[in-house]
């Protein structure tokens, strides 16, 4: 979103979300490759964000710098991915009028479509694809807009952390980054996929990124970034959902969630299991269902194609019989992914291997492509 000058060195990624705040230490490679060195994960203060801002600097900077502590941080510079609750993103398809300037264009279209107040906006573009249509030259563009005050507060928090602030960035683009490089999926998975869904078309492919109070849909178009939604409802959802069911907190609703997940035992269920099991099922029928505006929207309103995998990232991803679930309703296969499954990423062999899949968007911007 808003990128310094890069400097090739030792770097800190920082990702704060609503539930938890990761901070990776990476070691950069001349070719693109990334050495994850160490990281902690500690929980997000209370009340310390809302819809993306960093309402109290100081309580999260005094937690980072508590987490660097302890991780034994050296690197001097730092990234940081913002929350996604408040990143407005859309798609136009705009007709190209010969002699006007581009980024005029692109204004103008944003101010009639978007009700935003564009000074207060940091606004980025991108030009996804030039085509003809009735004889007219159409041009379809990737724009998202981010308060410059939400982005000043993460640049304070580096600052406040004695770093060099290299950039401000959004989850979307950390996915982007992620899935442009080659992604290893065993060839026995792939087999077995392409039997049961046949020879769809995977150029098209969408990235659920599972959140604990979002979903973020990301739909790519050969390793191109072409649409990108936040879902407002995520694991925490879920947790809300068991506990009222069945009557008991949050903490014991969560471990409860952990444990069977979207999945109903064959013998023996007992009245609490089947509660769960609708409970859970609810709330990822209500995330479906957005998810499934999504793709209808990309295919009919943005000239999107089908969608013809669906790679799951995130802690909600791991729920039990999701991806199990998702394939049934969707008809496509889909694709756990964690750091070990991307190109050009090494991981200190001494760090706990299960908590890799947290750090996608931390790791994802420390990316240069």
């Amino acid at each position: 979103m808003v990128t310094l000058p890069f400097i090739k060195t030792n770097l800190i990624s920082i990702d704060i979300g609503f539930r938890n705040i990761k901070v990776v230490e990476v070691e950069l490679g001349r070719r693109g490759g990334v050495f994850i060195k160490n990281f902690g994960i500690v929980a997000t203060p209370p009340g310390c964000i809302k819809n993306g801002a960093i309402k109290d600097v100081k309580r999260v900077t005094s937690e980072i710098k508590r987490t660097m502590g302890d991780i034994n941080v050296r690197a001097k510079n730092g990234k940081i991915v913002m929350s996604g609750t408040n990143i407005i993103s859309r798609i136009f398809v705009i007709d190209r009028i010969p002699g006007e300037d581009l980024e005029r264009l692109v204004r103008s279209t944003i101010s009639q479509s978007m009700p935003i107040d564009l000074e207060a906006h940091q606004i980025d573009y991108k030009v996804l694809q030039e085509f003809q249509e009735g004889g007219v030259s159409k041009i379809k563009i990737f724009v998202t807009a981010v308060l410059k005050s939400i982005i000043q507060s993460y640049i304070d928090i580096l600052t406040d952390l004695g770093l060099k602030p290299l950039s401000v960035d959004i989850p979307a683009n950390s996915t982007a980054k992620f899935f442009s490089r080659e992604i290893t999926i065993s060839q026995d998975e792939t087999w077995f996929k392409k039997k049961r869904f046949g020879n769809l078309n995977q150029d098209t492919f969408a990235v659920i990124d599972f959140g604990s109070e979002t979903t973020i849909v990301n739909i790519l178009k050969n390793k191109v970034l072409e649409f990108n939604k936040v879902i407002l409802r995520g694991s925490s959802n879920l947790d809300e959902a068991i506990a009222a069911g069945i009557g008991k907190d949050l903490d014991k609703a969560e471990r409860l969630k952990k444990i069977q997940g979207l999945v109903l035992p064959e013998i023996n269920v007992g009245d609490t299991q089947e509660k769960i099991y609708n409970s859970v099922k609810a709330s990822i029928d209500e995330i479906v269902r957005q998810m499934m505006q999504c793709f209808e929207f990309y295919e009919k309103r943005c000239y999107g194609e089908r969608i013809g995998k669906i790679y799951v990232i995130g802690g909600g991803s791991l729920l039990k019989g999701l991806r199990d679930y998702l394939e049934e309703v969707f008809q496509v296969p889909v694709y756990p992914v964690g750091l070990l499954s991307i190109e050009g990423i090494q991981i200190n062999k001494n760090l706990d291997s299960e908590r890799l899949n947290f750090l996608i968007n931390s790791v994802g911007i420390s990316l240069n492509n």
